[in-house]
């Protein structure tokens, strides 16, 4: 069983860092990318962004993004002091706002309630804390491993979403009961 799990871990991150550029056609692998969401658009979610706040983000050209059912691939959650912590790849970590936000597009969403808000945040340090794993399976398993929006959901104790494969997709947090504070450039 650890075998299919570490081949699906590779297949997974080696196609997550192809980029793909339609024209001409051009598949790079771990290169560089001239990002969209520019200066001006992080200026204007700099000065929205509040903690507790989750970030959705795409990128245009990788296949990880192209696989991924929606518009939007990732989700992070908004600690506070240019905070973000989220899971990937290499499991949780807690990165700057700046290196978060190194994409083609994103989006904000918060909820009015403070309480949950900071409850939130400390379920967040504690699985920082924990060192949770990226969850290649997809599943539901008791917080040791996780996928992004999986940890949002978890963080906040279970977000009001619509999941047509019991999989929590970054898209199904938009149907969810925190609103849209930026919508993203689209």
């Amino acid at each position: 069983m650890q075998i299919f799990y570490a081949i699906k871990k590779f297949i997974i991150n080696f196609f997550g860092s192809i980029v793909l550029y339609p024209r001409p056609m051009f598949v790079m692998f771990y290169g560089s990318v001239h990002y969209k969401f520019k200066g001006d658009n992080l200026r204007e979610v700099l000065d929205m962004i509040e903690p507790g706040d989750i970030l959705l983000r795409t990128y245009d050209n990788y296949l990880s993004s192209m696989v991924i059912p929606g518009y939007w691939s990732h989700a992070g959650l908004y600690v506070g002091d240019d905070k973000v912590i989220h899971v990937g790849g290499d499991g949780i970590i807690e990165e700057d706002i700046l290196t978060f936000t190194r994409c083609d597009d994103i989006a904000l969403l918060r909820i009015d309630d403070d309480e949950r808000i900071n409850s939130a945040i400390a379920k967040a340090y504690d699985f920082l804390a924990q060192g949770i794993k990226y969850d290649y399976d997809f599943s539901k398993n008791n917080g040791k491993k996780m996928y992004c929006t999986e940890f949002t959901d978890e963080c906040y104790g279970g977000i009001s979403y619509v999941s047509s494969k019991g999989i929590i997709d970054p898209d199904d947090l938009l149907k969810s009961e925190f609103k849209i504070v930026y919508p993203g450039r689209k």
